[in-house]
């Protein structure tokens, strides 16, 4: 079944535009055509619907469809612009951090004097990469180095293009000009590859724009088209090859139905993976050499392979273009063309198999950083990029987010997350990890669960008011405290250290008394964090964790 709409109950005093979500969990949104931006903040209980507005640092200066990305250490990526305070198709660039609340310039990618509305995309490896306007060329940006690096280039410019990031950490994407055939750039070897070609027509040939696409969780893509063939909006499905440098699949997906006999198309506009599997799209009727009004929503079934219509909300009077999405921690998915933001709100719940989960929940132990945690899990960040639009805007949400709930009150709010060891989609087993910033927080007990696109991990019980008061030391700790301060390691070891404990519970239990060498010795053999520096001897091995 389709979902339904909501409004937010505190509406924006301001015209919306650009969303991006922030790893502490609010909304940053850009006023139209300013350099402003907004945050919305959740509740109490975690609803962004009842969440309230506030003010954030302006931009150096006002631009309109960019390449952007949320970075692996949580701040935010802004370059270019096709409109902008700087000029048409600006090569300048910014970096937002929401800890200090203010903006860095960063150089202009060297020899490009035109970024404006780049295709772009965060790599695995936290560096952002986009396409020239009128030249194959392509450029890396590494924010650990504040540079800018060439890469290879495209057979053609990469204007208007729709880049989706694959779980085989290539970059697949159809061409926006003739001869409309898809690419793929290999990450590991710095390649572009021809990768065939969709069997129906996506691209609008007089505009040169085309739809949103999506990796799915089934692992193929679809390509939602903008050319109106024979009354009707086209989609297309890859299928990824089983080895990078091999050659996937293209199938002509289902028509975009059309409403009152106009042929729907989804041009330069974006969608959303639905935590039921479904993507959620835009679409409106198609109007030669220009954007379609009004929007109108769809849902794509995968299973099915069917397109149903969707409950259009009550603010989708604007041209297409100015359609934004936001797929939220809690799994609905934001709409604002304008100053009304609406709250779509799907049917369904997630497979098993595409949640994050957590193996540990591991405390930093060091005096200089006594709020901050260490995550390690598979899938923390996510089975596609799942929030998507194009070349105007890229409000990826594949990196994870910390919601708590308090167990004394049932209060929801979210940690700043940090450090995200890989940016990629759909890694399967392997290890992940990343830190969070849980400064603030009152003592007492949580759920703790990682949310990735919409998607919640199984909650871990959560008690940052132990580490505080105990210092990770002291044996009156619960053991909710120890444990999070383990780091994770041999079995055995983790067995030799429950029983030293057990011993020194033996000690005081039955003899009153310590016996500190023999002890010291056994710890000093097993590295027992709870040693203390006098416990380490010569080594200066304090036992905490790096």
């Amino acid at each position: 079944m389709p979902g339904t709409w909501r409004g937010l109950d505190n509406q924006p005093a301001f015209s919306t535009s650009t969303m991006m979500l922030l790893t502490d969990g609010r909304v940053m949104v850009q006023e139209e055509a300013t350099n402003h931006w907004h945050a919305l903040t959740p509740d109490h209980t975690g609803s962004y619907v009842g969440g309230t507005w506030s003010r954030l640092a302006d931009m150096s200066i006002w631009r309109r469809y960019y390449a952007s990305g949320i970075l692996a250490d949580g701040r935010v990526i802004v370059v270019g612009g096709e409109q902008s305070g700087g000029g048409g198709d600006t090569n300048r660039g910014e970096i937002y951090d929401p800890v200090t609340d203010s903006w860095t310039p960063i150089p202009p990618p060297p020899g490009w004097a035109m970024v404006g509305d780049a295709a772009s995309c965060i790599l695995p490896d936290g560096r952002l990469m986009i396409g020239a306007l009128t030249t194959p060329e392509c450029t890396i940006y590494d924010p650990a180095t504040d540079s800018w690096s060439a890469a290879a280039s495209k057979a053609i410019r990469s204007n208007e293009e729709t880049w989706i990031l694959l779980p085989d950490e290539t970059i697949v994407t159809v061409q926006c000009f003739r001869p409309f055939r898809a690419e793929k750039y290999v990450i590991s070897s710095n390649a572009w590859k021809p990768e065939g070609g969709p069997p129906v027509q996506l691209v609008d040939p007089v505009m040169a724009e085309i739809g949103p696409a999506m990796l799915m969780y089934d692992g193929r893509v679809i390509y939602f088209g903008a050319a109106n063939v024979q009354g009707r909006g086209k989609t297309a499905i890859y299928t990824p090859p089983t080895g990078v440098y091999g050659t996937g699949t293209w199938a002509a997906g289902p028509d975009i139905p059309t409403i009152g006999n106009q042929a729907i198309v989804s041009n330069d506009c974006p969608a959303a993976l639905l935590p039921n599997g479904k993507v959620l799209f835009t679409a409106a009727p198609w109007v030669f050499n220009f954007w379609g009004s009004p929007v109108h929503f769809f849902e794509y079934d995968p299973a099915t392979n069917l397109i149903t219509r969707a409950p259009d909300p009550p603010n989708n009077g604007s041209v297409i273009y100015m359609s934004r999405l936001m797929l939220l921690p809690t799994g609905e998915v934001l709409f604002s063309p304008n100053a009304e933001v609406q709250c779509y709100v799907p049917d369904g719940a997630p497979r098993e198999a595409w949640r994050p989960t957590i193996s540990a929940v591991v405390a930093d132990c060091d005096p200089r950083q006594p709020d901050h945690y260490l995550v390690h899990g598979t899938q923390l960040t996510g089975l596609s990029q799942a929030n998507v639009y194009g070349d105007d805007c890229h409000p990826a949400t594949n990196y994870p987010l910390v919601r708590l709930r308090s167990h004394a009150t049932g209060d929801v709010r979210y940690c700043r997350t940090y450090d995200i060891s890989s940016m990629g989609v759909a890694t399967g087993g392997t290890p992940q990890s990343f830190r969070f910033d849980a400064a603030g927080l009152p003592a007492g007990r949580y759920d703790l669960c990682v949310v990735a696109n919409g998607i919640s991990s199984h909650c871990v019980d959560f008690c940052p008011g132990l580490h505080r008061q105990c210092g990770c030391r002291d044996d009156r700790c619960d053991p909710c405290c120890r444990e999070r301060c383990e780091p994770a390691g041999d079995p055995e070891v983790a067995k030799l250290r429950a029983e030293v404990r057990s011993l020194r519970a033996g000690i005081r239990r039955f003899s009153g008394q310590e016996q500190p060498d023999e002890e010291r010795a056994l710890r000093r053999e097993v590295h027992d964090p709870e040693a203390s520096p006098d416990d380490a001897g010569s080594t200066g091995d304090t036992g905490a964790p790096a």
